[in-house]
């Protein structure tokens, strides 16, 4: 009797673990949506007595070629600034304002970006949004470095990536 639970117990085992293998193997074979060549570094962040509940947060991002962000969210205010890199940019929710590098001194005029349409930017773009929803990529052949100041919710993530978030197209 005991001889036949042994049996039982290491069929059992080995049936589990070709399962779980096979499991894994399929997970595998599926990549996960989300960030693709990307380092984030937070170099500083703080909770703030003026908009109770927030913290204001930097960071430096680098999307390396081929790298991106799929459809994502923040929870707050984001101003970013693009120094190195052909980034492409495209806003699926929120007001998105697109200033581009000064030329000769001058500060370009501020422009609403379309919802669901890719806009390139270059070194010394820099765009402000408010609760964004967003897909950004590498769209060149060096990697995109940005910098994003954050005015978030506390206790949010910095990033959501969201599934099924679609591009309504601008009137």
């Amino acid at each position: 009797m005991r001889r036949i639970s042994l049996v039982l117990a290491v069929v059992m085992f080995v049936g589990a673990v070709a399962l779980w293998g096979t499991r894994g193997a399929a997970q595998d074979a599926t990549p996960a949506a989300g960030p693709v060549g990307v380092t984030v570094s937070l170099l500083g962040s703080g909770e703030t007595t003026v908009a109770p509940g927030h913290e204001l947060s930097l960071r430096r991002i680098t999307i390396e070629p081929g790298g991106g962000i799929p459809a994502h969210t923040h929870p707050g205010a984001l101003v970013i600034y693009l120094e190195s890199g052909t980034w492409g940019y495209t806003a699926l929710g929120g007001a998105t304002l697109l200033t581009r590098a000064a030329q000769n001194g001058t500060p370009s005029p501020t422009e609403e970006m379309p919802i669901g349409e890719e806009v390139i930017l270059n070194p010394g773009d820099w765009i402000y949004v408010e609760d964004p929803g967003d897909d950004i990529r590498n769209a060149g052949e060096e990697p995109v470095v940005i910098w994003s100041a954050g005015l978030t919710r506390v206790g949010e993530p910095f990033t959501t990536i969201t599934t099924g978030m679609q591009a309504t197209p601008a009137p």
